[in-house]
């Protein structure tokens, strides 16, 4: 998906823009941890009930990926700052 957001980007909307290497780093980085914060807020049973995602999986589906992991609390899905640590 950014993949084609970025070549949109490119061709349509500022034709001939070449995006830098780390403005393309970035903007994945921006990507994933969004979908961190999404799935771990999607978590939360009292908000979306039966419609929360299943916060083990949540847990299992990110483990290895994240920033100072081995600090980070066993159930990190309730913590604001989560970051994807690559």
């Amino acid at each position: 998906h950014e993949i084609w957001r970025l070549r949109v980007d490119r061709i349509i909307t500022n034709p001939g823009k070449i995006h830098s290497s780390s403005a393309i780093y970035n903007q994945w980085l921006k990507s994933i941890n969004t979908s961190l914060t999404r799935d771990r807020i999607l978590t939360n049973k009292t908000k979306f009930g039966k419609l929360s995602f299943n916060k083990q999986l949540v847990l299992n589906t990110w483990s290895g990926l994240l920033l100072n992991e081995d600090y980070l609390p066993n159930d990190w899905t309730y913590t604001k700052r989560v970051l994807v640590g690559i």
